[in-house]
C-alpha cells in the first residue's frame, strides 16, 4: 500500500512552524508496514488542497491529511476532500453534544465556527479526539482511502495513536507482527557506512533497512514484518548479526531515544569515571554538554575554560615555554592543559581543547586546525590533531562531538 501525506497549513509555508506531525506519522505508518511515498505541505486555500488530493489520488492509495480542521474560515480541509470526493459533511451528534456541553460549562456562547468542528463526511466514518473537538474523519472513493487528522500535536499524537490506529487496524487488517530496532553507530559518515551495507541494503526485503545520519553518529533502523514475535526478533537479531560484521567497530548502542554524548556521559557515570575539562576555543560546550545529562554532578566536579593563553598558564600550569616554543594550537599544550585540569579537579579523565575556530587563522594555524588531549585514567596521555571544516559554531560542535568519540574508543569501548 502506497501513502502519501498532506499537511495543510500557511504557518507551515511560511517556517512560522515545524511540521513534526508529518515526521511522526510517516515513522509510525512505517511501522505498520505502509510505505510512505509522497508528502505534500499547502496553504489553507481550498482550490489548493483539492489540487494536492487530485496529485496523491494519481499515485497513492491512502492519502491523510494533517490540519486545518478548526473552527476558523481558514480551517478548510474537511470541505475540500468532500467536494473532491462527491460527498457532503454532516454534523456527528457526539462530537456536537461534546463541544456544546464545553462551552456551557465554560459560560461561552457557541458559535456555528464552534460546532463546524463536529461535521464529518456524510458517507464516511469519524476518529474520536479524546483530546480535543476536532472530530477526525475517513472516507472510501474509487479504492482510495481519504483519512483527515487535525494539526495541534496535543490532539494530532493521541488519534493516531488511539482511533486512527485501531482504524488502519480494522480496515487494512493489519494483524502481522510489525517491529523496528535501532543501531546507532559513530566514527564513520553515512555514505562509507551506506557503501560497507550496500549488498545488504540492496537484497533488503525483510526487514528493511534505513540510514539516518545525525551530528554525532549515524542510525539504522531495521523493521521486520512476521506472522509472530520470534518470527520477527529471529529476523532483526539475524540482520543485526549481519551489518555487526561489517561495520560492528562503529556500533554503540541499540536504544532508541539516545545521543552519542548522553550515551558516553551515561557509560561515566556507570563506571564512576569522573571527569574535568579545560577548553579554549569550544568555550565551555564540552563541559555544557556533560551537564546536560541527568546524573552528572557524580562524575563531573567542575571545568575550566580558558581561553587566553596568561589563563592557561595561570589556572592550569600550562609552562610559558611549551607556548612560546609550540604555539598556543598544539599537541604539547593540549597535552599540559589535559594534565593541569584532571590533577587540580582530581578527576580519572582530564580533557582538553586548544585550536581555531576561525574565521581566520592564528600564528600559521589555518581556522579548523584542533588539538584535543586527554589524560587517561592509568596516568598516559593523548593528543590529537584534527582539521574541521565549516563556520565557528561547526568547528566548536564538531571538536566537541570528537572528544565524546575519542573518550569513547579509548576509555569506554
Amino acid at each position: 500500500m502506497k501513502a502519501e501525506l498532506i499537511s495543510v497549513g500557511t504557518e507551515i509555508l511560511l517556517g512560522e512552524i515545524t511540521d513534526t506531525n508529518a515526521v511522526k506519522l510517516g515513522q509510525f505508518l512505517a511501522q505498520k508496514g505502509i510505505d510512505v511515498v509522497n508528502r505534500q505541505t499547502v496553504g489553507d486555500n481550498k482550490e489548493r488542497i483539492e489540487e494536492a488530493l487530485e496529485i496523491a489520488t494519481k499515485r497513492s492509495d491512502l492519502i491523510i491529511t494533517i490540519g486545518g480542521l478548526g473552527p476558523t474560515e481558514d480551517d478548510l480541509t474537511k470541505d475540500a476532500v468532500a467536494d473532491f470526493v462527491g460527498d457532503q459533511l454532516k454534523f456527528d451528534q457526539n462530537t456536537l453534544d461534546k463541544i456544546t456541553d464545553y462551552f456551557e460549562k465554560s459560560n461561552i456562547k457557541i458559535t456555528s465556527n464552534n460546532k463546524k468542528q463536529a461535521e464529518v463526511f456524510a458517507n464516511g466514518g469519524t476518529l474520536a479526539n479524546e483530546i480535543g473537538l476536532a472530530t477526525g474523519s475517513f472516507i472510501e472513493n474509487n479504492n482510495h482511502t481519504y483519512v483527515v487528522l487535525p494539526g495541534p500535536p496535543s490532539e494530532f499524537a493521541p488519534m493516531v495513536n488511539g482511533s486512527f490506529n485501531q482504524f488502519l487496524v480494522t480496515r487494512f487488517n493489519l494483524n502481522q507482527q510489525i517491529k523496528s530496532k535501532i543501531l546507532h553507530f559513530v566514527g564513520i559518515g553515512e555514505s562509507l557506512l551506506a557503501d560497507k551495507l550496500d549488498d545488504l541494503i540492496n537484497r533488503q526485503t525483510n526487514p528493511t533497512i534505513a540510514l539516518y545520519f545525525k551530528d554525532t553518529d549515524v542510525t539504522v533502523r531495521l523493521t521486520a514484518k512476521g506472522t509472530d514475535e520470534q518470527e520477527v526478533d529471529q529476523l532483526l537479531n539475524q540482520t543485526e548479526s549481519d551489518i555487526n560484521k561489517l561495520v560492528g567497530e562503529f556500533y554503540y548502542s541499540d536504544k532508541d531515544e539516545i545521543d552519542f554524548p548522553s550515551f558516553v556521559t551515561q557509560e561515566l557515570i556507570k563506571r564512576e569515571l569522573s571527569i574535568t575539562a579545560a577548553e579554549s576555543l569550544t568555550g565551555g560546550l564540552f563541559q555544557s554538554t556533560i551537564v546536560g545529562v541527568t546524573g552528572a554532578s557524580n562524575i563531573f566536579p567542575g571545568g575550566y575554560v580558558t581561553y587566553s593563553d596568561a589563563s592557561k598558564h595561570s589556572l592550569l600550569g600550562v609552562s610559558e615555554a611549551t607556548i612560546s616554543d609550540n604555539t598556543v594550537v598544539s599537541g604539547p599544550v593540549a597535552k599540559e592543559m589535559a594534565i593541569g585540569a584532571k590533577n587540580l579537579m582530581g578527576t580519572s579523565i582530564g580533557v582538553s581543547f586548544t585550536g581555531v575556530a576561525g574565521p581566520d587563522g592564528l600564528e600559521g594555524h589555518p581556522a579548523g586546525e584542533v588539538w584535543i588531549g586527554l589524560a587517561l585514567p592509568d596516568g598516559n596521555t593523548v593528543q590529537n590533531k584534527y582539521v574541521f571544516n565549516g563556520n565557528r559554531q561547526k568547528i566548536r560542535q564538531r571538536s566537541v562531538n570528537k572528544a565524546f568519540e575519542l573518550i569513547w574508543r579509548l576509555i569506554l569501548k
